[in-house]
């Protein structure tokens, strides 16, 4: 295993390389997937509206919510397999064996494992937050629990520093999120290379690199993310209304914060845009991944 560190720039470049020499079969192997999604969406937007749907809708929705992961599954395993080794055997790329089955079960130990994270960062933070309003309240003369204060009534009374406070623990949480990511990043190329099951295992291709990792793949997607945010919003105005907007509307629960509304109608964008942002992603971890065992490979 190499001890160089991870080359940022070169990981970027090598990752939109993949994508512009792979892009159309990048595109076959997502097309099942992408018009199961599409399919998934409207039957959502008619069950949405409709007053009363019928069995045979509902039970055409749900089979439509198993077998859309499993199409994404095999996207995954597609790529993985045409970056990593090279392969694109199977029908247009696309297969469901072993090497499926195995992603399937990383992608669940790996999403566990972040999940995990994610409760554990937010609740510090909340309790931070908390803690920060409280003695704001304190400070103004208003005691938290007989006014039966809330946050909304907190933020007019946080300070400067309390802010500052507030900043620093946030963006501290998102990087502990960030380095958990990137230290786990190279499961999937790793497990598609030896053909099993790798997850905790693979730490050690991220020892000491991981924020390069973390900032190579925000660099790598993070511009693509607004491109495609733009395009979402040119979309909208060349349609008069965006495509996913009023899907949200609907959907949106009583009480629910329009941040939280609008975040979901960009996730749904992305979600069909996952033809071009999976294959991106994947050239540039296996690009990583072979670059941090080159070394240990030519020993061997």
């Amino acid at each position: 295993m190499t001890t160089t560190p991870v080359p940022i720039l070169r990981s970027v470049a090598a990752a939109y390389a993949f994508l512009i020499s792979h892009w159309q079969r990048a595109l076959i192997a997502a097309a099942p997937y992408t018009l199961l999604y599409v399919a998934q969406l409207f039957l959502l937007a008619n069950l949405l509206t409709a007053g009363a749907p019928s069995e045979i809708t509902l039970s055409f929705y749900w089979m439509l919510w198993l077998v859309t992961p499993m199409a994404l599954l095999a996207l995954t395993g597609a790529m993985l397999r045409m970056a990593v080794k090279g392969d694109y055997s199977g029908r247009f790329g696309l297969k469901l064996g072993h090497d499926e089955w195995r992603i399937f079960l990383v992608a669940i130990l790996v999403g566990v494992l972040m999940f995990v994270s994610l409760v554990l960062a937010l609740m510090f933070v909340i309790a931070v937050m908390l803690s920060v309003a409280g003695g704001a309240l304190e400070r103004a003369g208003i005691d938290p629990a007989a006014a039966d204060a809330e946050m909304e009534m907190a933020w007019g009374y946080l300070s400067t520093a309390d802010w500052a406070v507030l900043a620093v623990v946030g963006i501290a949480a998102l990087a502990l999120v960030l380095w958990l990511s990137a230290r786990v990043s190279m499961a999937m190329p790793a497990t598609i290379d030896k053909g099993r099951v790798l997850v905790l295992s693979v730490w050690p291709l991220t020892n000491q690199t991981a924020w390069r990792v973390a900032a190579a793949a925000a660099l790598t997607i993070g511009p693509l993310l607004l491109l495609e945010v733009g395009v979402y919003h040119l979309l909208g105005a060349a349609l008069g209304e965006r495509p996913f907007q009023q899907l949200e509307l609907i959907a949106r629960v009583e009480g629910d914060a329009p941040v939280m509304a609008q975040v979901r109608e960009y996730l749904r964008w992305f979600g069909l845009m996952a033809g071009i942002n999976y294959p991106l992603l994947t050239g540039l971890y296996a690009y990583i991944y072979r670059n941090r065992t080159e070394n240990q490979d030519q020993k061997a």
